[in-house]
């Protein structure tokens, strides 16, 4: 009896072992063939991601990066979603003045959080950014 429960629990490990094992190589190999810069978002291709990398950011800035990115890609949205709706004339000029109000909030917020040495990256970053997203929407 001892022996066969013994048994059932090494079988039980091994199998449960073994199909961890086998989530981890599949998800794996499907995350690394899944990986296309076409497919990436905008914000992040990867010829903005040295930006960020040379920006060196600690953790909190990290934190204050993605909380900031986050509100921006949604008040881009807001905007033009909100000067479609309202309608009327010069809809074009009022969604490019409320993008540009959006990108200056973001570069407001992160040169507040960021060192001088991180400025320089940032900046390439963020007109990097707004190419990338203006080429995203055409």
């Amino acid at each position: 009896m001892l022996t066969q429960n013994i048994l059932l629990t090494r079988r039980h490990f091994l199998c449960t072992f073994l199909m961890l094992i086998m989530a981890i190589t599949s998800s794996a190999g499907h995350a690394e063939a899944a990986i296309d810069p076409a497919d990436l978002p905008p914000w992040l291709k990867p010829e903005l991601l040295v930006h960020i990398v040379a920006m060196d950011l600690n953790e909190p800035q990290r934190d204050e990066f993605r909380e900031a990115l986050t509100e921006c890609l949604k008040g881009l949205q807001s905007v033009v979603q909100r000067e479609i709706r309202k309608g009327g004339v010069d809809i074009p000029k009022r969604i490019k003045r409320g993008v540009k109000r959006q990108y200056s909030k973001l570069d407001k917020r992160m040169k507040a959080s960021l060192a001088e040495p991180q400025l320089v990256p940032w900046a390439s970053y963020l007109e990097g950014l707004k190419v990338a997203i203006a080429e995203s929407a055409m």
